[in-house]
């Protein structure tokens, strides 16, 4: 299976091309590593290439790695996880800092070959480390893309040098919100915070690239941390400025954690000490934390829950053993502020909605809530009146509960009162087919008690 594919053109540029198969985006394995590795050798080691662009055959660029591959690299190191991580994580790095270096002499830093990152879409986490280590970066203007490190939300934060880049590039208190915050930014906002070079039309993004890399000088390629006697911005932890940026990042971290998401904590402290030596021991510290944290069982937790099990369940595990069905009208008990939502993610999906309350007035102001959506959709450019009008549309007011006949599927939004829920299920069950099926909304009553009111409580 072939992840990155490798042409040159009638320019002497050569073009990888990520595409991993049967993928909506891609996704980063170290099989693909492997292939990326033997790709920039061969481009390097070409006297005709005269430079390489990296690209994505996708809409997007990357959406990360796969964390079951860590899993896979972890359970693979046997008695040594540590060791067998630290060990891969090494190899990304090294692979990532070839294409830095770019075959320059490593003395005067001249005789290199420019490589750049062209990105049509989103770019996350291992997907902005690559284009990082690149020697400029192209980005689609794409309204809808999203350029960021979002690791920290699932436990861990990005080790593949992002962490380091990053906070070397900006400055700590710059980096702070896309690091510990894992904060994305649309490629305009991306290029205006200073983590990418270049957004130009999507038409032109190859283009743009490939002239950029038959123009580059030597002066071009090198990365600001291989000058000699470059200061990062900001200051480092011990000089006067960037003292302070680090005591307010330690409390705000502990202020917010507790001491209780150690990817956080991990994260600072990386940069902390990475800013006191040279860059290739940075990128050492990085990883070292990055292992411990992989091997926290918190953050262990984290990435099963958020990552590994969410992704299965949206798949279909643990599904009970029963036959598909596909809602076309569902009626909606109560039009509060909960009530009014679902009516609203109900209609944008298609599906006819019965938008019941005790007044038309209560059930016309719920209504209204979609209504307002659409409004401020159609102000920012997002929307349409066509759209609006066909979202609306879907969503019928009432207060008779004979329009719930024919409801595929009935959510109880009512009031936190079980007697006001015992009755509108009982008026409710009345109108609808025994094979409708009934929900509650409740989030403070036990779902058992509520089921006493209904016809089929094995069922609620």
């Amino acid at each position: 299976m072939t992840e990155f594919h490798y042409s040159v053109d009638a320019d002497g540029v050569a073009i990888i091309t990520w595409d991993v198969p049967g993928k909506s985006m891609n996704v980063f394995s170290f099989e693909g590593q492997a292939e990326l590795d033997a790709a920039i050798d061969k481009a390097l080691a070409d006297d005709a290439v005269k430079g390489v662009v990296i690209t994505s055959a996708k809409d997007s660029f990357a959406g990360g790695m796969d964390l079951n591959v860590l899993a896979e690299l972890r359970e693979a190191a046997g008695d040594s996880p540590a060791q067998g991580i630290f060990d891969g994580i090494t190899a990304m790095h090294t692979l990532l800092r070839k294409i830095e270096r770019a075959g320059m002499d490593p003395k005067t830093l001249k005789g290199g070959k420019p490589i750049a990152a062209a990105l049509p879409g989103t770019a996350m986490g291992i997907g902005l480390e690559l284009p990082l280590a690149c020697h400029r970066i192209f980005a689609a203007d794409n309204a809808r893309a999203q350029i960021g490190l979002p690791e920290i939300k699932v436990g861990i934060f990005p080790g593949a040098g992002g962490t380091t880049r990053l906070a070397w590039k900006l400055g700590a208190m710059a980096a702070a919100p896309l690091l510990l915050e894992g904060k994305a930014n649309n490629p305009q906002k991306a290029k205006a915070a200073g983590v990418i070079d270049e957004v130009v039309p999507a038409d032109q993004l190859m283009a743009a690239a490939k002239a950029w890399v038959l123009s580059a000088k030597d002066e071009d390629l090198v990365k600001p941390w291989d000058k000699k006697g470059y200061k990062i911005p900001g200051g480092t932890p011990y000089s006067a400025p960037g003292f302070p940026t680090f005591v307010g990042a330690s409390v705000m971290v502990h202020a917010n954690t507790w001491g209780v998401y150690p990817a956080a904590k991990a994260l600072l402290s990386a940069v902390y000490e990475g800013m006191q030596v040279p860059f290739d021991t940075a990128l050492k510290i990085e990883t070292r934390y990055f292992v411990s944290t992989l091997l926290n069982p918190s953050s262990s937790a984290m990435i099963r829950s958020l990552f590994v099990n969410k992704g299965a369940l949206e798949k279909g595990a643990n599904r009970p053993e029963v036959p598909d069905e596909t809602v076309k009208k569902v009626g909606v008990l109560g039009a509060g502020m909960m009530g009014a939502g679902i009516a609203y993610v109900s209609a944008v999906a298609g599906i006819e909605v019965v938008l019941l309350d005790s007044t038309i007035e209560a059930a016309e102001k719920g209504k209204a809530y979609s209504t307002g959506i659409l409004d401020k959709a159609i102000k920012r450019g997002r929307g349409t009146e066509e759209k609006k009008a066909k979202v609306l549309g879907q969503i019928t007011t009432t207060t008779d509960y004979a329009d719930l006949a024919g409801c595929d599927l009935i959510v109880e939004a009512v009031f936190e009162d079980p007697k006001v829920k015992a009755d509108v299920t009982a008026k409710a069950e009345a109108v609808i087919p025994e094979t409708a099926i009934y929900a509650s909304n409740t989030s403070t009553l036990p779902i058992t008690s509520l089921a006493t009111a209904s016809k089929r409580p094995e069922q609620f």
